[in-house]
């Protein structure tokens, strides 16, 4: 796939959720990589029509959200995409599979499109990840907290942004 099909990729997308969401808050972020992620990036793009995934941004009610940490910081549960997959159904998947709490989701939070770049100044390849409001209760598996505040180790800025609140 190259890397102006990676982008109609993502207007689809957008489009998409657009007509079934209405009004779609979309994030940018530009993220440097090596040239050996990059290609190993694009090359993931072609074999799945597009590459990207999905999340959600899980309130239980009392209003604290639901993180999981990584080594680069505390981001809300997401997985990649499997190609064909619904979005709505990867977020589920991966909120389960990385907390172990089970979501009910409402509507859609924000898409967060990473433009992956590389020290060569190739163009960069855009990663959709759609993430969308949920709820729910329980206790996190291993590596999964709720958090009444946000930590200051967050994956990436825009989430600061989000409500605690619901």
């Amino acid at each position: 796939m190259s890397v102006q099909a990676a982008r109609r990729h993502v207007d689809r997308v957008l489009s998409e959720l657009a007509a079934e969401h209405g009004r779609v808050e979309v994030v940018r972020e530009p993220v440097e990589v090596s040239a050996t992620a990059y290609e190993s990036l694009r090359g993931r793009a072609a074999a799945f029509d597009g590459c990207g995934g999905a999340g959600a941004w899980v309130l239980d009610p009392e209003g604290r959200v639901l993180l999981v940490d990584s080594d680069e910081g505390w981001a809300e549960p997401a997985a990649a995409r499997r190609p064909e997959a619904d979005f709505r159904d990867c977020a589920g998947a991966a909120v389960r599979d990385l907390t172990g709490v089970d979501p009910v989701f409402g509507g859609l939070s924000h898409v967060h499109v990473r433009y992956v770049a590389d020290p060569f100044d190739r163009d960069p390849v855009p990663q959709p990840f759609v993430v969308f409001a949920a709820r729910a209760e329980g206790e996190p598996n291993d590596g999964a907290a709720w958090h009444a505040s946000l930590p200051d180790d967050l994956l990436y800025d825009y989430l600061t942004e989000l409500p605690l609140d619901g």
